[in-house]
């Protein structure tokens, strides 16, 4: 999820620090959320104790704009002196940790320093229990909890569907609960973002509910810049993850053991599923996924030995659905996100259209969240402008209000605004501004000339300025220059000549 590695005054990305928090509150431990989010668990335990000192959460950090954001987090906590202090028992530490779901390192080194009246900091206490871990070559063995996770991939098989006369082959996505092991599986026509999205959704309706977290491949679809340490999750599936309150979770690169429980499930679906259909011509995808899904109902129903001849059905119902979260009310409505700059006219591009954006912002960078209907412009994680989605190319969607005052003016310049101030000062000024706009001049020229009419109605007033109209008129003059030189010759000024030594007076030249 980490999307920029540089930070500013210290601090990282503020995008990571309401994600941290999110995942904080949804209840998962540090190591999940390093996981999740690339972050070091010290440097989310040194966050997450600033934001509760200063009463920070999700919701409000989420309102708040970055620059808000990152000056509460710059207040540093006062360092403590670290005092001598007896060792933990590292094994009732352990013992601890592994007994039940959601105690933490962080819940144990709490109690411990609460017990003792001192202690050294979580760092160390993280640090010191793992070393004591690897001398004791502790193995701990996935066990997972009832709607606790939910792995996904595409399976390496395809199957083909035709459409008249031409072959497509479509992609089988895959996707199995952690404790019960059941299936969820379905044909598209590609890997591609919005089908990736759609299958998710699909598969969460299909299971009736919401797990803990999703543990994806490192697939384009889902990340972006794939990495053992830091992946870099697509902007679009975190919505997602989001909406539906979920953690998005993806494997290491070159660790097959990490998903390990989706691997074992598309080698059930390609030998349980694809392959009986492997001769079977389908006229559509459509087609192809109701066998699909005719084959996997039959699947989940089949007992497994490992499991005293339980099927994925049994298990699903007696064990994860109970513990999955209810499915949001509304459905997911998918979105892209792109970067774009405010160019010098206060408008960015996308689809060759062009959308505004406050004046202010001129120059700056933005984030564009482009839905079915609308487009979205952010700043800071603050919402500056929203506009109508357009597939019109080369065409401009401008809202007055993001305009400079003076280009506001000349936008508003219409003929019928002219002609009602011409009313206002007399008939004469009307007949003549109707003049102008009568000839086969381009409005703007007829705009400039008018603009010019009442400048002289303000020097001068609107009497002056009606008697020099009807001198035009009468003489069938439409111009704005005749008008003003009129007026300025009846009123010019007779300047009194200097008086100076060094200056010849008439009397001179006689």
């Amino acid at each position: 999820m980490k999307r920029q590695r540089k930070t500013e005054g210290g601090i990282m990305g503020m995008e990571h620090i309401r994600e941290i928090l999110r995942l904080q509150e949804l209840g998962y431990a540090q190591r999940e959320i390093h996981r999740a989010t690339g972050v070091a668990r010290s440097t989310i335990q040194e966050y997450l104790r600033t934001a509760k000192q200063h009463g920070l959460n999700y919701v409000r950090a989420g309102v708040l704009r970055d620059g808000e954001l990152r000056e509460i987090l710059k207040k540093k906590t006062p360092g403590r002196k670290r005092s001598e202090v007896e060792e933990p028992d590292y094994g009732k530490v352990h013992s601890e940790y592994f007994s039940r779901k959601g105690v933490t390192l962080e819940l144990l080194w709490t109690e411990w320093v609460a017990a003792t009246g001192g202690g050294y900091s979580y760092s160390t206490f993280n640090r010191r229990y793992r070393e004591w871990a690897k001398i004791k070559s502790v193995t701990l063995r996935h066990e997972y909890q009832g709607g606790e996770k939910v792995f996904v991939d595409y399976a390496g098989e395809k199957l083909s569907y035709w459409l008249g006369e031409v072959e497509h082959e479509a992609e089988i996505f895959v996707g199995a609960l952690a404790a019960s092991n059941k299936i969820f599986c379905e044909a598209t026509d590609s890997q591609s973002l919005t089908n990736w999205l759609g299958s998710n959704t699909r598969m969460l309706n299909f299971y009736g509910g919401v797990p803990g977290a999703i543990v994806p491949d490192n697939l384009k679809s889902a990340v972006e810049k794939a990495c053992r340490y830091e992946p870099l999750l697509c902007r679009a599936y975190e919505e997602w993850a989001k909406h539906y309150g979920t953690a998005i979770i993806p494997t290491r690169v070159q660790k097959p053991k990490d998903k390990g429980k989706v691997e074992k499930a598309v080698q059930d679906v390609e030998r349980w599923v694809l392959a009986p259909l492997r001769h079977v011509r389908f006229s559509s995808l459509c087609e192809l996924n109701t066998a699909i899904r005719e084959r996997l109902e039959i699947l989940n129903a089949k007992g497994m030995a490992s499991y005293g001849g339980s099927s994925r059905e049994e298990l699903y119902l007696g064990i994860d659905k109970p513990l999955l979260r209810p499915l949001p009310k509304e459905p997911y409505v998918f979105s892209e996100w792109k970067k774009a700059r405010v160019s010098l006219d206060y408008h960015i591009q996308f689809e060759d259209h062009y959308y505004s954006v406050p004046y202010r912002y001129v120059r700056k960078e933005v984030l564009l969240r482009i839905r079915e209907k609308m487009v979205e412009i952010f700043h800071e994680n603050e919402l500056i402008s929203a506009h109508p989605r357009s597939r019109i190319k080369y065409r401009f969607s401008t809202n007055p209000e993001h305009m400079p005052p003076a280009h506001r003016a000349v936008k508003s310049w219409t003929q019928g605004s002219f002609v009602s101030w011409a009313e206002s000062v007399g008939k004469e000024t009307l007949l003549l501004t109707n003049a102008f706009f009568s000839g086969n001049r381009h409005p703007e020229q007829s705009f400039r000339s008018i603009l010019g009419l009442q400048r002289l109605a303000k020097k001068f007033g609107n009497a002056v300025l009606e008697e020099a109209a009807h001198v035009a008129n009468k003489r069938h003059i439409v111009s704005q220059r005749f008008v003003r030189l009129l007026i300025e010759s009846k009123y010019k000024e007779i300047k009194t000549p200097l008086s100076h030594g060094n200056i010849r007076g008439g009397n001179y030249y006689h």
